[in-house]
């Protein structure tokens, strides 16, 4: 499975990437500038929330289900079934730990920390993510879902330097594994592997200069769907 590769191999231009970000979604791209705009100087519980109920509103998570209802409106946050506090209560201090890690890290650049943080770095906060998402996915299980939507699209709204939100057609189609550690292990993977044979940054591709590579790479992978 590949989502900057062709079916024969071969790594897609950046032209077509590039044309591909530009031309996604209007909502997409502003709510998920939002969420890292808004997390750029770390994590909080009012970040936290904010930046879930914005994401879940965007992804049509919140006309039914257990996020039913949930609304980011002129700053104020609506959470009338207490779901994204159960978020917060069951992975929110992890998170925090985990943003806090990451920044510690001297990168430099936000936007190109999934690939340019050190292996030994990469593999704590993956195995860290996979540890929050199994406590996230026990909170936003219900009887019509697995929770595997859910907790990955508020993994991203957390951790939108690290993290993938994952769509039903993903993960039955394309990554084809519930282990969300793989599928960021993958996604790491993929972009060196493409930045490596292009020669270009794949954060180039971005026409605003602002999204972080897991945004990008969710914008081909949304492509990439059967």
């Amino acid at each position: 499975m590949k989502i900057l590769f062709d079916q024969l191999g071969n790594p897609l231009s950046p032209i077509d990437i590039t044309n591909d970000v530009a031309c996604f979604g209007v909502s997409y791209t502003t709510t998920v500038k939002d969420v890292i705009r808004r997390s750029q100087n770390g994590l909080t519980r009012d970040i936290f929330f904010k930046n879930v109920a914005q994401l879940m509103a965007n992804f049509k998570m919140t006309r039914n289900g257990l996020f039913k209802g949930v609304k980011y409106l002129r700053g104020t946050v609506q959470d009338p079934n207490g779901q994204i506090a159960t978020c917060w209560n069951h992975a929110g201090k992890d998170a925090i730990r985990l943003s806090r890690f990451i920044s510690q890290q001297g990168t430099g650049n936000r936007l190109r920390t999934l690939v340019d943080i050190s292996p030994t770095a990469r593999s704590t906060a993956i195995s860290d993510l996979w540890m929050m998402f199994k406590k996230l996915l026990f909170v936003c299980m219900s009887d019509s879902s697995y929770g595997l939507v859910a907790a990955s699209k508020v993994l991203f709204a957390t951790l939108p330097e690290v993290a993938l939100p994952v769509d039903n057609v993903q993960w039955k189609k394309l990554f084809r594994t519930v282990d969300y550690g793989d599928i960021t292990a993958l996604m790491a993977d993929e972009i060196t592997a493409w930045e490596s044979q292009i020669g270009q940054q794949l954060d180039f591709c971005d026409p605003s200069g602002n999204s972080t590579l897991p945004a990008i790479y969710n914008v081909m992978a949304m492509k990439a769907r059967p």
